[in-house]
């Protein structure tokens, strides 16, 4: 019997494991999302506000909020 806990709690780990994984990975994919979105919105305000044609600071937002978004998963990522 103790055999069978044993390989029972054995193989319930690597699941628990893994769905830890997977959110953790979903975490950090919701946080370079919502950093490039909250930088494209809000160079498109800023654009809005100037009045500009060509939405320059929307793409710069956009890209600042990838490059804070990267960042941000990599120390992430280095941490754990």
């Amino acid at each position: 019997m103790k055999s069978k806990l044993g390989q029972n709690n054995t193989q319930q780990r690597p699941k628990k494991q893994g769905k830890q994984t997977i959110m953790r990975f979903a975490g950090l994919g919701s946080t370079l999302a919502a950093s490039i979105g909250l930088g494209s919105i809000g160079g498109r305000k800023l654009d809005e506000y100037f009045a500009l044609e060509k939405p320059f600071i929307t793409a710069a937002g956009g890209i600042l909020g990838l490059a804070v978004g990267m960042w941000s998963v990599l120390r992430n990522i280095q941490s754990k």
